[in-house]
């Protein structure tokens, strides 16, 4: 499903935790792998310009991707039009998309990934893991 200039989009609540992972993680094993499609990363709950929190940041950077310029985007503030497939971190964000913007359902995923919110450097890594794992799935998709 390769296309040139493909444009993916990450989605969670905040914008600060699980979608910057995954953002951050896709993009990172894309150029590995020479794709061209590229993901971004919103919140459905959130501000713009919000940091990515701090154990996000820290368990990225164990796995060489760095977070630190991240910065959140709210999904209001985006042209959803652009994006070919939304990966959605819970079904409550896949309803939001759908039912606010009108994202058709084959353009949405749900990935159902627990938000770390609050918890300690090893929930985040859990978390991280499971991104992590997710993510290279959605990758071969990408490959053909």
């Amino acid at each position: 499903m390769q296309k040139d200039n493909t444009l993916i989009a990450f989605v969670c609540s905040g914008n600060t935790c699980r979608s910057p992972m995954a953002e951050g993680i896709f993009n990172n094993l894309a150029e590995e792998n020479g794709l061209s499609v590229r993901a971004k990363s919103f919140g459905m709950s959130t501000v713009d310009g919000m940091p990515v929190s701090a154990n996000s940041v820290k368990v990225c950077n164990e796995i060489g991707i760095d977070l630190t310029n991240k910065r959140s985007n709210e999904a209001g503030n985006e042209d959803l039009k652009k994006y070919y497939k939304f990966y959605c971190m819970s079904q409550s964000h896949a309803d939001m998309l759908k039912f606010y913007f009108g994202i058709a359902d084959e353009k949405l995923a749900v990935m159902g990934v627990s938000d770390p919110y609050g918890g300690n450097e090893e929930i985040y890594r859990v978390c991280r893991d499971e991104i992590y794992n997710y993510v290279k799935e959605i990758i071969k998709e990408y490959e053909n």
